[in-house]
């Protein structure tokens, strides 16, 4: 598919620069030949007005200099179109050509044209009783719009080509970003069919139990009813975590934004896990947490927010140890974070603990449940929130979640 959309965009790119240098080129082209017909014109109307007096054995005088090195004849007819007089300058025609030139251009219309087949342009006038044709070569002005179309040919071919190049560097950059979220498309997509897999497994192993057993009680049997229930909600929470970043990517987040006592909030849901903390035999500090800070999001999701960063906190953090949770306004904003004593996340893993389904230890997660999407869900609600969110992790200090807010100024 990508390799489908990069020579779609390479072919549609090329055939609008193509357009483009086609246009500006013939735009040249066009504009070149008008200046050298417009001066060519100019040339013959001023050589159509000079008499023999101007000529001295065939030469221009020095007045005239200008047109002393044209192809020029001048000739006067009479109304049989017989040769009364003419005059040349750095040509040669004969009598039989100079006949066949003349009996052309009384066939034409117009006071001003062209003979190709003799390279000549010509400018016919009525003086009286006569006719005088002023003709001049036009071979030159053939050759340098033919050089003209050579070079602008292959300028445009060179063109042509370094924009191919460019364009196809360009389309290699520009299709990165989809080359990537098409990637962790199909990876997420592999890593839920996995994440479903197992729990179905299960419920299908518990469902096969119980048939073997049909004629047991169900008390006897409490047990594989209670695992079925308990994967059923794993599948649950793993579905929904799934639809909020299917809508997140699909921008259908609803965007419900309420001014939010964040202090209360936070204490709220610190309070709420208490009970999992004094199971770990671990103590939540949030002894450092500012009353009264209000910011503008929407609540449901702050709530999902703090709760992720809470609930991993407590699930990460070594027995016997504290977790410290602060929220204070410094410089214009509002800092949350919470920090636990526990395993360290490498430097290199930091750069994607906020991918889905990605897990530092996953050894540690499947001890401790969940799939890997919790972190992934806190960055999203954070960018939609306009917040950010970052990790430290060092074996002195341990590890600190920090998101930044923009405190309610209403």
């Amino acid at each position: 598919m990508l390799k489908k959309l990069k020579i779609k965009f390479i072919t549609i790119t090329m055939v609008l620069v193509s357009i483009i240098v086609c246009f500006v080129f013939t735009l040249i082209f066009h504009s070149n030949v008008r200046a050298i017909y417009e001066s060519s014109i100019s040339d013959l109307k001023k050589i159509s007005e000079l008499s023999i007096s101007d000529f001295t054995d065939g030469v221009v005088n020095d007045d005239i200099k200008d047109l002393q090195y044209i192809p020029l004849l001048i000739i006067k007819i009479d109304e049989n179109n017989e040769v009364v007089s003419q005059i040349k300058s750095n040509i040669n025609i004969d009598d039989k050509t100079l006949r066949t030139l003349i009996s052309k251009v009384d066939k034409k219309y117009n006071s001003i044209g062209t003979i190709d087949e003799f390279e000549l342009r010509y400018y016919k006038e009525k003086i009286g009783s006569y006719k005088k044709i002023t003709f001049i070569d036009i071979s030159r002005e053939s050759k340098s719009l033919e050089s003209l179309f050579i070079i602008l040919l292959l300028t445009g071919v060179f063109t042509l080509a370094t924009f191919f190049l460019i364009i196809l560097f360009l389309s290699s950059w520009a299709l990165k970003p989809v080359e990537l979220a098409w990637n962790q498309q199909k990876q997420f997509i592999a890593d839920a069919s996995h994440e479903l897999k197992t729990p179905l497994t299960v419920l299908l192993a518990n469902m096969d139990i119980l048939e073997d057993n049909k004629t047991d009680t169900i008390n006897n049997q409490i047990k594989w009813i209670q695992a079925s229930k308990q994967e059923a909600i794993q599948m649950k929470h793993l579905i929904e975590e799934m639809l909020f970043l299917a809508k997140s990517d699909a921008n259908k987040i609803e965007k419900i934004y309420s001014k939010i006592n964040i202090s209360d909030l936070l204490i709220s849901q610190i309070l709420s896990l208490e009970v999992i903390a004094f199971e770990k035999n671990v103590n939540i500090n949030y002894d450092n947490i500012q009353e009264d800070l209000y910011i503008k999001a929407n609540e449901k999701q702050i709530v999902s927010l703090l709760s992720i960063l809470l609930e991993n906190a407590c699930k990460y953090c070594d027995s016997n140890t504290n977790i410290t949770v602060r929220l204070k306004k410094e410089s214009e904003k509002i800092k949350f974070e919470v920090n636990n004593i526990g395993p360290v996340i490498p430097k290199s893993e930091i750069l994607h603990i906020f991918e889905r389904f990605y897990r530092v230890e996953k050894s540690r997660n499947k001890e401790h449940g969940g799939y890997g999407l919790g972190l992934s869900i806190a960055k999203k609600i954070s960018d939609e929130n306009n917040m950010k969110i970052s990790v430290e992790s060092t074996a002195e200090k341990g590890t600190t979640f920090r998101v930044v807010m923009n405190p309610c100024t209403e």
